[in-house]
């Protein structure tokens, strides 16, 4: 069985902590390693090449919306899932334009965590529930 190895991103150590053991009850899921800011993030993309890399939008330095786009150039193999607490339709939209793959709020990311990155890992797109689909300006997005 193929493990999906995954780059957990998000400044917060809590946060990285929860993400990272709701990954580790699943057995198809690898964590390579994990990062704290945009610009270590680009890096460990660059080097652990992983499947899927789930991005905070709001990190420290560059953001992860330009964090994306530089992980998409080093890594362009890799999914990028990004999570946030903001529903706001012109950050999924600017998400997606910077090579997102799937986009989850924080507060649904414990129920959804896991399917959203089976979806994308199976070349869909993936937008939380609560995020109408029209906001994610992408007409294969999956729920």
């Amino acid at each position: 069985m193929h493990r999906t190895r995954v780059l957990v991103v998000d400044d917060h150590p809590v946060v990285r902590m929860g993400i990272c053991r709701i990954l580790s009850f699943a057995p198809d899921f690898d964590i390579v390693c994990e990062s704290a800011n945009g610009e270590d993030a680009v890096e460990k993309a660059q080097e652990f090449l992983p499947d899927v890399v789930l991005l905070d939008i709001s990190l420290p330095g560059i953001n992860g919306i330009e964090a994306a786009r530089r992980i998409r150039a080093v890594s362009p193999l890799s999914h990028v899932i990004f999570m946030s607490e903001h529903d706001s339709s012109n950050l999924v939209k600017e998400a997606f334009l910077a090579g997102g793959n799937g986009y989850i709020l924080k507060s649904e990311a414990g129920q959804e965590l896991l399917n959203a990155i089976r979806i994308v890992q199976g070349g869909k797109r993936y937008v939380s529930g609560s995020i109408s689909v029209s906001e994610a300006a992408s007409p294969s997005s999956s729920n």
